[in-house]
């Protein structure tokens, strides 16, 4: 059982990410959400992070929520993908709870300081809140297992040429990330994310399925892949986020490689993850491995699998 805590900005493929981490019960044990600006405000993220526990019937875990905008800049969101309310502007009634006391970067510090060496991070959002826990605690960093993350590219952006939505959000606190020293760091970014595309086949698939958690994703991805088409003119959308719970599950569902990742802060490459291969880069010391492909196959018969089990014989021949 791999303990880890989802820092997020729901956010569309957050919420399918979440939703497939808390269906692999036996796998997963989700200690806890943190939310943090990004697709949306903090707040509408916290909130939507309820909705999502919500229908998950997961509504025992804890929200933590973290920052309200990057370490250095001003807010940028991304709502022609995720709806004004970052959840396909469903204008779903809010849930009544509200987020613990304690602040979201607070309660990383001492979580894992409680449980040293046991928790996965898994940050799926900008990553403010894990770069904050690094300024403010000193051994933050040696009391975490594993940091898992969405985020970067290696070959293209899609904020700038060069930069992905999650580090061009806050550039800084990326730098701060993998500079840090954390003992393992993977890096899902968007030219693993690529090979992960619903189609129009598969989404439909989602709305014949016909169970509450696939009707919410059928609904949810509307805007979604309206964004895809009106942007990039492609038919279906991404699954960024989900890649990474998927990879918790199945490591083989990615193709890795050593590297020493730096992120550009200034210019015409803001943002951007600057990728040295170790291979071609020897005196370059390894900060991560970054993922360079996925399995498609093996990525949708994770996710299909864990959320909806009992319809096997449904989607099985629909996976190519």
């Amino acid at each position: 059982m791999q303990k880890i805590i989802i820092d997020t900005d729901p956010g569309i493929d957050d919420a399918l990410a979440i939703l497939l981490a808390l269906a692999a019960k036996d796998e997963l044990d989700v200690l806890a959400l943190t939310t943090v600006n990004g697709n949306v405000g903090v707040e509408q993220v916290t909130k939507n992070a309820f909705k999502i526990l919500e229908i998950a019937g997961r509504t025992d875990i804890p929200v933590y929520m973290g920052n309200g905008k990057p370490l250095m800049r001003e807010n940028e969101h991304c709502e022609e993908f995720h709806g004004d309310d970052g959840m396909g502007n469903l204008e779903m009634p809010d849930c009544h709870k509200i987020p613990e006391n304690e602040n979201a970067v607070d309660f990383l510090i001492r979580k894992v300081r409680e449980e040293k060496g046991e928790i996965t991070l898994v940050p799926i959002g900008p990553l403010t809140n894990i770069a904050e826990a690094i300024q403010k605690n000193s051994d933050f960093v040696k009391n975490v297992k594993e940091v898992v993350i969405m985020g970067g590219a290696e070959h293209g952006g899609n904020m700038s040429p060069h930069a992905e939505f999650n580090f061009w959000t806050d550039p800084e606190a990326a730098k701060i990330v993998f500079q840090a020293g954390f003992e393992k760091v993977t890096m899902i970014g968007l030219d693993a994310t690529s090979y992960v595309f619903l189609s129009p086949t598969l989404r439909e698939l989602l709305y014949l399925i016909n169970t509450p958690i696939s009707r919410f994703i059928h609904k949810i991805t509307r805007v979604y892949a309206d964004g895809h088409w009106e942007v990039e003119k492609k038919l279906g959308c991404e699954l960024c986020d989900v890649l990474t719970i998927a990879y918790l599950l199945d490591r083989s569902v990615v193709e890795k490689t050593d590297a020493f990742v730096d992120v550009e802060t200034q210019g015409l490459c803001d943002g951007a993850s600057v990728v040295y291969r170790q291979k071609y880069y020897p005196d370059k010391m390894k900060n991560c491995e970054v993922a360079i492909k996925a399995d498609t196959k093996k990525f949708f018969e994770l996710f299909f699998t864990y959320l909806f089990p009992e319809h096997k014989e449904s989607w099985k021949e629909f996976i190519f």
